[in-house]
């Protein structure tokens, strides 16, 4: 799944759990809804080191992988975790449109 956002905010590395280290970074849907949506995004151990470019405003597409966890604490409680794998920066612009400008009239 890829998802294509402007970046909104970069998070701190955390080290939770035993030395697992990661990071967040929110982005913001790149539509010009008047209500946009954001999606936070996790990178964990090594694919922090993806984000070393990227900085806030920049657009971005995302790789993801999407999971739905239960709590082991609280049985039946149930959390998604949104978790990144590839960074492209930049825009993905198709090639334009020709336009038919030969017509007889």
């Amino acid at each position: 799944m890829q998802y294509q956002g402007i970046v909104k905010f970069i998070g701190q590395k955390e080290t939770i759990g035993d030395n697992l280290e990661k990071q967040t970074v929110v982005l913001e849907e790149n539509t010009d809804r008047e209500f946009k949506g954001s999606l936070a995004v996790d990178f964990f151990r090594d694919k922090i080191q993806l984000l070393e470019s990227v900085k806030v405003g920049d657009l971005i597409t995302v790789h993801l992988n999407t999971r739905c966890n239960e709590s082991k604490t609280q049985p039946g409680r149930y959390f998604n975790s949104i978790t990144a794998w590839r960074v492209e920066t930049g825009a993905q612009q198709s090639a334009p449109a020709q336009a038919n400008d030969d017509l007889p009239f």
